[in-house]
């Protein structure tokens, strides 16, 4: 019987733990994302805005 029960419970819990998994880091990291994003626009925004050498142009990623 109290292995019955063991096995009962253990298997609840796995369910309960695969439905709940999906909600802990759902948006956690959101607004860290959002401000790293915007530090990395603003930086390319200022980057656009020098006066940079001719033979040099910007993109998304590096200056070249």
């Amino acid at each position: 019987m109290e292995v019955a029960l063991l096995i009962l419970f253990f298997i609840l819990f796995l369910i309960y733990a695969i439905y709940s998994k999906s909600d802990l880091y759902a948006h956690e990291h959101d607004a860290s994302i959002k401000n790293e994003i915007d530090k990395f626009n603003g930086n390319y925004k200022e980057l656009e805005n020098l006066d940079i050498e001719e033979n040099y142009f910007t993109s998304n990623n590096h200056i070249y």
